[in-house]
Formats: C-alpha cells, sequence, structure tokens
C-alpha cells in the first residue's frame, strides 16, 4: 500500500486483477475516502462494479487487501444504476459519491463520459422532489412503530430493549425522513450527521433535539435521549405537515398526538431551554 492517501499503481493492478471480469464488467470504480484522497491508515477501500445486465457476478462483499486493508466491493446492473436518477433516496445515497468518484477501469468511457457526467448535471427537480415527499410520508409512518416503543420503554420505567429501539428509529429513521425529504445529497456516510443538519438551516429547535437524541451533546441519558427524539417526532409532525400523503396522515398525526398526551408530560423536559 501507498504511505499517502493514494493507492499505488501496484494496488490498483491487483485489484484490478482480483475484480475485473472483461467479458461483463464495463467499468471499476473507486469510492469513497481513498477517491476523495481523504483515506486514513483505518480508511477501506470502496469498490463499485458496473456490469452488463444479466452478468450475475456473486463476489460482492468485504476482502483483505495486502492483509492489512479492507476492501469492499459492490456490483451494480442498469436496473440498478438507473435508479439513481430517479428514485429520491437512491439518489440522496449515490449522486454526491459518484460525482467524485474515481474509475480504475473504464471500457469505451462508460463511466467517465456517461453516468459521473449524468450524476454532475443531476438536478433535484419538481419531478423528483413529489416522490421525495411520498417516499418521506411513507417512512415516517414506518418510524411510527419505533416511537411507539419509545412511549412503552417510558411507561415501563425505561425498558431498556424498548428505548434503544426507539432512539434507533428517532435519530437514524427520522433523519432518513429529513435527508429524502429535503434532498440531501450526501457526500458521504461519514457527513450524513453535518450535511442533514446543514440542510436544516437555522431550524434551532429541530438542530437541538437531533444533537440530543443522538448523544453527541450533553451529558443526557437513554431515556432523555428518547425524549427529546419524541419531540423531535413532533415537530417534523407539525413543519412538514404538508407533505404528508392522505393515506399516512392519520397514522402520523395519531402517533404525534400520542406523544404530546403522554402521562407525566413529555414536555417538561424542555431542552430547548438549556
Amino acid at each position: 500500500m501507498s504511505q499517502n492517501n493514494h493507492l499505488s499503481s501496484l494496488d490498483i493492478d491487483k485489484i484490478i486483477q482480483r475484480f475485473d471480469k472483461p467479458d461483463v464488467v464495463q467499468a471499476l470504480i473507486l469510492t469513497g475516502s481513498y477517491a476523495r484522497n481523504q483515506a486514513g491508515p483505518n480508511s477501506d477501500i470502496d469498490l463499485v462494479r458496473f456490469v452488463i445486465s444479466g452478468a450475475k457476478l456473486s463476489d460482492d462483499g468485504t476482502y483483505f487487501h495486502e492483509k492489512k486493508t479492507l476492501i469492499t466491493i459492490l456490483t451494480v446492473e442498469p436496473d440498478e444504476y438507473e435508479k439513481w436518477f430517479i428514485d429520491p433516496y437512491q439518489a440522496t445515497k449515490w449522486i454526491a459519491g459518484i460525482r467524485v468518484a474515481r474509475a480504475i477501469i473504464d471500457r469505451e468511457d462508460f463511466f467517465t463520459n456517461g453516468l459521473q457526467i449524468r450524476a454532475r448535471n443531476f438536478i433535484w427537480d419538481t419531478t423528483i422532489q413529489n416522490h421525495a415527499n411520498i417516499e418521506a410520508s411513507r417512512r415516517m409512518v414506518g418510524w411510527c412503530e419505533e416511537t411507539n416503543k419509545g412511549l412503552e420503554g417510558l411507561r415501563r420505567n425505561n425498558d431498556i430493549g424498548r428505548l434503544l429501539n426507539a432512539c434507533h428509529g428517532l435519530s437514524w429513521g427520522l433523519s432518513e425522513v429529513i435527508q429524502i425529504q429535503r434532498g440531501v445529497l450526501i457526500s458521504s456516510d461519514n457527513n450524513v450527521f453535518s450535511e442533514i443538519e446543514l440542510a436544516l438551516g437555522n431550524n434551532t429547535q429541530m438542530i437541538k433535539l437531533h444533537r440530543i437524541v443522538f448523544g453527541v451533546i450533553g451529558n443526557y441519558t437513554l431515556q432523555q435521549r428518547v425524549i427529546a427524539g419524541l419531540q423531535l417526532f413532533v415537530l417534523l409532525t407539525e413543519q412538514m405537515s404538508n407533505i404528508w400523503q392522505a393515506n399516512d396522515i392519520e397514522i402520523i398525526e395519531h402517533t404525534a398526538n400520542q406523544i404530546r398526551n403522554f402521562v407525566p408530560n413529555l414536555f417538561l423536559e424542555n431542552f430547548l431551554n438549556e
């Protein structure tokens, strides 16, 4: 391995020899920290391999490179990568990374003159925003179950299992709702938290609750983090009320009312004034 943030030519040759299948592989790209020249000694090598339809390669997974560095490889066929440009969640996951990815195999400029240009020209337009609103609404309903676990965990005097499930849904789950609805094109898994907060702008209430439920500020207990997450759910319900879909709104509002009506009153935990 190279001693800096780059892969050596020898490393690249070994990777190509290991993962190339010339009859079906159109491109092999480097994503993540190595593509951004930000790799550290503990960084993994992230690869995406583009293949023709029906290639059915079965060696995706995690490997050891030079007995010191992990390689992860994901293979995608056309029906999968085309979703990156039309499905709002897939767009938020992939577009930003594809814009800066580096091709180490690129047959007939499939990637650099095709998908990468499309990614760089990608616009979050009205059509994808409408799809994003529908998807965010659906996912908000999906996280109502974890919200109820939080309420029940509090009612049972700190049921740890329920509170941990709730904490996951009220942190990562609600972040995902925001990510999709706001069209946050995530540059890296490591930047999800900060880029979602950036999209929230000057919404200081939501930002503070978001930080508390993730446990990145203060010395809050698990119970308090769940309470903050429940309050975040209510704020989202109120501030995004115009995008909830007809089939979803009853469940979302019912869940928010369950939180508001919970006894003892959750909002006695007035984090926002601290």
